[in-house]
């Protein structure tokens, strides 16, 4: 077995070949002015099963197509099986037709990666694990959940009595997930989201948390505008403290700089999706045990 690191996930799929003690794949690759991606997989792969490790974070379209030309290229290249390693699977949330005429993304995408020769796909907190696992019964399908990781990460911080908060029940099994873990309490919001202009309103339940430590839970942030009108509605309760948790991090930094304007302390995810202007917890460890349980 091998590990090819694509692109988006260099550090990552290095982290993950180090962990398992696995031959790293060199690859080669650049960007035409255009905009093309140039790849070029360095090394033998004939009757070996390859892992590839690729984030379809922004630009999801990109790294969607970087792994699928991957894909393509070990097959034709005579890998005996593929493993797709994608912390965060793009077009996810478009799971289930909500209008005449929507596109139910995250079956297409699904497609795609079975037709490019990808045998299995791992990935942590899909937005809906049913439909995921529902969905292409020709995929090997796996979904890793990182909530054990961000338990672990608050006991680390010492001994503040958390009050759990998710902005709606969408994220329900989640914040339960984070309440048993740490003992503690939790609420939610009530979220609608207009099928048509997708802009949200949040209604308070009714919850108190004044003086307490507060910590907002969500899947994914990208344009903020569920976080930032849960943190506006927790500050009005006068809370001791505020912290944020996604898994997944797609936002622009502007979008951090809003919560932390509005009051909110502390911003974490998964690095999921890598970047330096949050703290991340490594989801390494986690990938890494799962890939030599299942797979080695």
């Amino acid at each position: 077995m091998k590990i090819l690191s694509g692109p988006a996930s260099l550090e990552l799929g290095k982290t993950i070949a180090s962990n398992l003690d696995l031959p790293l794949l060199p690859i080669d690759f650049k960007y035409f002015y255009d905009g093309e991606s140039y790849l070029r997989i360095d090394g033998s792969v004939k009757n070996e099963e390859i892992i590839i490790v690729q984030s379809t974070n922004p630009p999801q379209e990109k790294h969607l197509v970087e792994l699928l030309l991957l894909s393509s290229k070990l097959q034709e290249m005579g890998a005996e099986k593929i493993i797709a390693v994608i912390p965060y699977l793009c077009y996810a949330r478009a799971d289930r037709c909500k209008i005449e005429g929507e596109v139910v993304s995250h079956k297409i995408i699904l497609d795609l990666i079975c037709h490019s020769g990808i045998n299995s796909v791992l990935t942590l907190n899909v937005h809906n694990k049913e439909v995921y696992e529902q969905l292409n019964q020709d995929l090997e399908k796996y979904n890793l959940n990182v909530i054990p990781l961000l338990v672990d990460h608050l006991r680390e911080m010492g001994s503040k009595d958390w009050f759990i908060i998710g902005p709606d029940e969408g994220i329900k099994d989640n914040v339960l997930d984070v309440a048993e873990g740490l003992n503690t309490s939790y609420a939610f919001m009530q979220k609608h989201r207009d099928p048509y202009t997708h802009q949200i309103e949040l209604q308070d339940t009714g919850f108190e948390c004044k003086d307490m430590d507060v910590l907002l839970i969500d899947d994914v942030i990208t344009s903020g505008g569920t976080a930032i009108k849960a943190a506006e509605l927790i500050m009005r309760k006068e809370p001791a403290s505020v912290m944020f948790f996604s898994i997944h991090a797609l936002s622009k930094p502007e979008v951090f700089e809003k919560l932390k304007n509005i009051g909110v302390t502390d911003i974490i995810s998964t690095n999921t999706i890598p970047r330096t202007d949050i703290s991340q917890i490594d989801v390494g460890s986690l990938i890494s045990n799962f890939i030599e349980e299942k797979f080695l």
